[in-house]
């Protein structure tokens, strides 16, 4: 035996295993010790209280801003079209000019027209003689009253083909209803122009809208007038303000169009463009939380722990607002809450637990991390 136990002994791998053998025993047995920290740290185990972290949480104001894709919009676009038929013989502007309510944009060939409101004028002036010398010779018994209507009815066709006439003439010269810029001229000068014929696209950039779509669950936050910012796709930004909800929704998206609108004098906001518009909603008490810390219970609704003033647990419905540097925003705490930190897996609805507090993280109006 002994000689076996000299051969084992001389194996430097089994003197090795021996060693750490040892020095495991050594460590467990150490770890039994009475009044060790082992023993300390489930104290509150032993006495059936789990041991919990929580701090102080503070309600504060916090307004959630809604996103929009939008594009910018024309706040008036008008074509143009030719109410008589004619040539084009002249169109004082260019394409991208500015123009004043009023400026002729095409002008047409008056060819006989100045001609037939010539005729018109002679005609409305005779069946006015005729219509007064009916009315004396009615007065004095000599004609009846037939004939006076018939007089009458001839002097008010004669007016109405006089004012035809002066209209038709008009027509022959388009002009700008509204002040803005000439966007397109579609007929060069001695070409025909239909009745209907584009003359030209006129649009109005003063003010500048911006266009965009919001779900149904945001539509209800906005309300007409409140402030809103766009932000270009170069970085810049335009203050706005919201001028039009809408009423209905589209029936393929769901969601409701907005507009807001922006001074733009200098017309330098081209219509078409891609903006992203920043709708701030109205401005709420809320609680900013790590989002690790929510939970669901036993019906899938949403929350966190917290602890009442007897250290109970509670299990407390919350709304989530949307993103915060801390983590989320949350409504449906009061205003000061304990919120359980650490541990809150391992404790139900009800229970009591030990409490240790931790400090007050930085609000997220500060910019806490």
């Amino acid at each position: 035996m002994n000689a076996y136990l000299k051969r084992i002994w001389s194996n430097r791998n089994y003197r090795i295993a021996l060693l750490i053998l040892v020095i495991a025993l050594a460590w467990l047995a150490s770890g039994q010790r009475p009044g060790s920290s082992g023993e300390a740290e489930t104290e509150s185990q032993v006495r059936g209280i789990t041991a919990v972290k929580a701090r102080y949480i503070t309600a504060e104001d916090y307004a959630p801003t809604v996103k929009v894709r939008a594009r910018t919009e024309a706040a008036r676009r008008v074509e143009l079209r030719a109410e008589t038929a004619g040539r084009l013989i002249a169109s004082p502007l260019a394409e991208g000019q500015l123009v004043k309510q009023g400026d002729v944009l095409c002008e047409l060939a008056t060819d006989d027209r100045p001609l037939r409101v010539i005729e018109a004028r002679s005609a409305a002036e005779q069946a006015q003689l005729e219509y007064d010398a009916s009315q004396k010779l009615r007065l004095g018994g000599h004609q009846s009253q037939t004939a006076l209507a018939a007089a009458k009815s001839r002097l008010d066709a004669a007016k109405a083909n006089l004012a035809s006439r002066e209209l038709d003439l008009a027509n022959t010269r388009i002009r700008a209803p509204f002040a803005g810029v000439v966007e397109r001229l579609d007929l060069k000068v001695g070409g025909y122009m239909e009745r209907g014929g584009l003359c030209a696209v006129l649009l109005d950039l003063d003010p500048i809208l911006f266009s965009g779509q919001v779900s149904e669950s945001e539509v209800g936050h906005l309300r007409e007038g409140q402030n809103a910012k766009a932000q270009l796709l170069d970085g810049a930004e335009i203050a706005a303000k919201l001028r039009f909800i809408g009423r209905e929704a589209g029936n393929a998206t769901r969601t409701f169009r907005v507009e807001a609108v922006a001074p733009n004098p200098d017309y330098a906001i081209r219509s078409g463009l891609t903006v992203e518009m920043l709708l701030p909603l109205v401005s709420q008490r809320a609680h900013s939380i790590p989002s690790s810390l929510l939970a669901l219970d036993d019906a899938g609704k949403i929350g966190v722990r917290t602890l009442d003033a007897s250290q109970r647990v509670e299990f407390r419905h919350v709304q989530l607002l949307g993103d915060s540097p801390n983590g989320v925003w949350v409504l449906g705490l009061p205003e000061k809450t304990l919120l359980i930190t650490v541990g809150q897996e391992y404790v139900s609805n009800g229970s009591t637990v030990e409490v240790s507090l931790q400090d007050s993280e930085p609000s997220a109006s500060q910019g806490g991390q």
